[in-house]
């Protein structure tokens, strides 16, 4: 067990209340999905499109509520930010959380996808807080920020993630 895991589970500091509270405010609400192809390959950007359609359908039949990104056509058949190969990007609340990533681990095929939290901390969201369904993707570092101000909020017209109403 980590050091960091270990104290704060035994810290005499962090009542039970207070372990809760930091528990909330510490939430991850919303991730991304980035599904990696070979961007100068004819077929892998077929199969991509194909794969973001299936997404696409999905959606519309109301299976869960996700928002494949909308730029570029819905893929990016050039590397983008720290993508080094072609891509496309999924937004996923967290209320479909547990559903999307079943779909996807089942259903990638050939694809490698990151999963990645969204928070302050664009690095470590995209290191050692995420993970890999498939063969890990290098990726270039340089264009993230180690410390945002504020979580970016990506679509709080749907009022979810963090943009959900308080309960």
């Amino acid at each position: 067990m980590s050091a960091a895991i270990t104290e704060a589970s035994t810290s005499p500091s962090l009542s039970p209340a207070n372990l809760l509270s930091t528990a909330h405010s510490q939430e991850i609400k919303e991730f991304h999905f980035h599904t990696y192809f070979f961007q100068t390959n004819p077929d892998s950007i077929a199969a991509a499109r194909a794969f973001r359609a299936q997404i696409e359908t999905l959606i519309e039949q109301g299976y869960f509520h996700v928002v494949p990104q909308a730029w570029c056509g819905g893929i990016n058949t050039t590397p983008m930010g720290p993508h080094v190969v072609g891509s496309f990007e999924t937004w996923v609340p967290i209320e479909h959380f547990a559903r999307a990533f079943g779909w996807f681990a089942q259903n990638r095929g050939e694809f490698s996808i990151l999963v990645h939290p969204l928070t302050k901390d664009e690095i470590i969201d995209h290191t050692a807080r995420a993970v890999w369904l498939g063969q890990p993707v290098p990726l270039d570092f340089k264009i993230l920020r180690e410390r945002l101000d504020e979580i970016p909020l990506q679509y709080p017209e749907l009022g979810l993630g963090y943009s959900a109403k308080e309960k």
